[in-house]
């Protein structure tokens, strides 16, 4: 086999091993009805940013519709009632950024506004020293929010 053909079915076989891995990793992960009713049973009832990273962990692959709802009410909860744990939430963030970004698309129009406002403010005029970064993503997440609130 000549060179360039022996490059060829490497690569081939390399994308091929890649796209049964997604797809093995895609069924592996479907949220089954009973994973469904759990993680819906507590998405919307989590207070502390190492409750909800443990539900993200074991129902984060279930995070859609109303289950999804439910998680954005819990980000809104511990961002406007629990502010002082914003560090808890970065250092989690720092460890998984797919924990950072769940949390951040979970601001979003589905909440009250007025939490978004606070958290938006909160952001703003009580960033903790260090974590400007984390601040303004919750400002510019916030404003998208308050923008898809507001379209007709």
């Amino acid at each position: 086999m000549s060179y360039r053909r022996r490059i060829i079915a490497v690569t081939f076989g390399c994308v091929l091993a890649l796209f049964s891995a997604g797809a093995a990793y895609a069924q592996k992960h479907a949220c089954t009805s009973l994973e469904g009713r759990h993680a819906l049973d507590e998405a919307d009832a989590l207070r502390s940013w190492d409750a909800l990273y443990k539900s993200y962990l074991t129902f984060g692959h279930c995070d859609d519709g109303a289950i999804a709802e439910g998680y954005s009410e819990s980000v809104a909860r511990i961002l406007a009632d629990h502010w002082n744990t914003l560090p808890r939430f970065v250092h989690l963030a720092g460890k998984d950024a797919e924990f950072e970004a769940f949390v951040i698309r979970h601001i979003d129009g589905t909440l009250k506004m007025d939490d978004v406002e606070k958290i938006k403010q909160d952001a703003i005029t009580r960033c903790p020293i260090g974590l400007r970064p984390t601040c303004i993503h919750l400002v510019k997440q916030a404003d998208a929010a308050l923008k898809e609130a507001s379209a007709p």
